[in-house]
């Protein structure tokens, strides 16, 4: 049976990129770059898919030549692209500095890692796999338009696939220590496989109200195509299969930020978010009682499925409290090993970003991401009004924050952490862009219809003409 599916599956994803493609044609080739990167970063690296049953961390890490050939390729193919853009390079910095300092610092902390060579090289791999990728996709003439067509072309390759694994191949499943089969699609493990899930249907319903709103349609549903349909439902099918609350929890938190509208669009409402998401890894930290009933709903218990033995683990004298132990050297030394020997079973990450960020480099460590955090979530409540893109960027932003109490992507190679640079950096000229392509929250319409008689791509009839006219 397997022989029949995977190859029609490769041919209906080919026809979905296909249909896609003819609808954006200001993209440019150059896109499938960081699309291809992002499709990595979302599943398992080229050993991981090359390699049957390979280790889970091993394969995340990219830790062997194969791997990190890829990694480094796709950099020097990002930088080369960014080069040729003239992107401004100094001016991306000093309109990004707490972003900057975030990995200064932590290229900073080689000199106390128990590994320096591999300490350097995770922040090189991590500054160019999300920084210089993700300008790659902003220096388009079209940046909105590239971001949601890198995304949604990993959707089309990944859902489909996914769902082709989880039915009819092994890879697409795994058991977890009581016996219970897990389903992880495409990726490693089963959470990852709900943010990729997330992602692609958060990405998704955006890019239809993108393309509802240039049609000029008021019903939320009307304009919404049959590839889209099938995508999202099967997304959600993939999501309710992984048993990923995490995820299934901040895609419905995201969903509500980005369509809402009336009073709850007003800048208290987000300021009250920003500020509601920030103190919630607080509370979930110290107080993880008060969440109890919330987590009962979801089928959950106040140890967030075992998370909290992990983290009570985790104290000040853990690692050195200031400065941590080091960009990602913490679990692979002998703090690691530590509580991997009294807790008895191997632990990739602390289940949380933000305590492997305090593992990485302390107090100022965290410090430097609420900083990054709070910088970025006020930029964007201020620029909300202006353009949609940022609606979407700041709802995402809140979906993150949530997302690392329970699980570990700030600074970690995955589509997760892809996504949030991608919120977070402040890429010059990029308003501008924004304005002359007709997305912004007002002109959208009338742009769009402008730029699609110029393009040619609207019916010549007189009636196409004067619906443009009108508009």
């Amino acid at each position: 049976m397997a022989s029949f599916v995977f190859p029609v599956c490769w041919i209906f994803i080919a026809f979905l990129l296909v249909l896609d493609s003819r609808r954006r044609r200001s993209v440019s080739a150059a896109t499938w770059i960081p699309t291809i990167l992002l499709l990595v970063l979302f599943s398992r690296t080229p050993t991981g898919w090359l390699v049957s049953g390979q280790d889970a961390g091993t394969a995340y890490t990219g830790g062997n030549l194969l791997d990190q050939l890829f990694f480094a390729a796709m950099i020097a193919a990002s930088l080369f692209i960014t080069l040729s853009r003239g992107v401004k390079w100094g001016k991306l910095f000093s309109i990004n500095r707490a972003l900057v300092v975030f990995y200064a610092y932590f290229l900073l902390s080689i000199a106390w890692s128990f590994s320096p060579a591999d300490s350097l090289i995770r922040v090189i791999k991590d500054f160019g796999c999300t920084v210089i990728a993700v300008s790659a996709v902003l220096s388009e003439k079209d940046p909105v338009e590239a971001v949601r067509a890198v995304y949604v072309r990993c959707a089309c390759i990944l859902i489909p696939l996914s769902a082709a694994l989880v039915r009819f191949s092994p890879l697409g499943k795994g058991y977890s220590k009581d016996g219970t089969v897990t389903f992880g699609g495409a990726c490693q493990t089963k959470n990852e496989f709900g943010e990729l899930l997330l992602i692609s249907i958060l990405f998704l319903v955006w890019d239809h109200m993108e393309m509802r709103i240039a049609a000029g349609a008021n019903s939320p549903l009307r304009g919404m195509t049959w590839d889209r349909v099938v995508l999202i439902l099967t997304g959600l099918w993939l999501l309710n299969l992984s048993q990923s609350r995490t995820s299934l929890v901040a895609l419905v938190i995201a969903l509500a930020l980005v369509v809402r509208s009336g009073w709850f669009d007003s800048k208290s409402v987000s300021r009250f978010a920003l500020v509601a998401a920030l103190f919630y890894p607080v509370i979930a930290l110290t107080s993880q009682t008060v969440l109890a009933p919330v987590l009962a709903m979801l089928g959950r218990d106040a140890t967030f499925t075992g998370r909290a033995n992990i983290w009570q683990h985790i104290t000040f004298s853990t690692v050195n409290p200031l400065i941590g132990a080091g960009f990602w050297n913490f679990w692979g030394g002998p703090g690691g090993k530590a509580i991997e020997a009294a807790m008895q079973t191997g632990i990739p990450n602390a289940h949380d970003g933000y305590l492997d960020i305090y593992l990485d480099g302390g107090l100022i460590g965290v410090f430097l991401l609420v900083v990054v955090l709070v910088t970025c979530g006020k930029r964007l409540i201020r620029q909300i009004p202006r353009d949609r893109y940022s609606r979407f960027k700041y709802a995402f932003l809140i979906t993150a924050i949530i997302h690392n109490v329970t699980e570990s992507s700030f600074a970690r190679p995955s589509g997760m952490w892809f996504t949030i640079v991608l919120a977070l950096i402040n890429f010059p000229g990029l308003s501008e862009k924004i304005r002359a392509n007709g997305e912004g929250s007002r002109n959208g319409k009338r742009s769009y219809l402008s730029r699609q008689v110029v393009r040619g791509e609207l019916a010549t009839s007189p009636a196409a003409h004067q619906t443009a006219r009108i508009a």
